[in-house]
């Protein structure tokens, strides 16, 4: 009992893959551009975290503590660790080995 193809049905089997192929490329397409909008911001977000890191480490090292309140030396200080510690987990992907002790 085997059912035959006819000869429309190859070709209307051919044009639902053709058709869904292209639907999948062009979802493909808006992923992959969607992507390269999130990695360009990415790159643009890591390059104004570092400059802000920068700058807080050039002002932790021009501070003089004889003429500094000490809260905005503190504050600075405690600034610089917090960024310090965002720049090596979120853009140089540096995770201190954990002791398992």
């Amino acid at each position: 009992m085997d059912n035959p193809k006819t000869e429309d049905e190859e070709p209307k089997n051919e044009g639902m893959y053709l058709e869904a192929m292209t639907q999948l490329q062009e979802k493909f397409n808006a992923f992959n551009k969607k992507r390269i909008i999130i990695e360009n911001k990415n790159k643009m977000l890591a390059k104004e975290l570092l400059t802000c890191y920068g700058l807080v480490r050039i002002i932790d090292s021009l501070i003089n503590p004889e003429n500094t309140d000490f809260q905005v030396m503190m504050s600075i200080e405690i600034l610089r660790g917090y960024m310090s510690d965002v720049v090596d987990e979120c853009i140089l992907d540096f995770r201190p080995e954990e002791d398992d002790d």
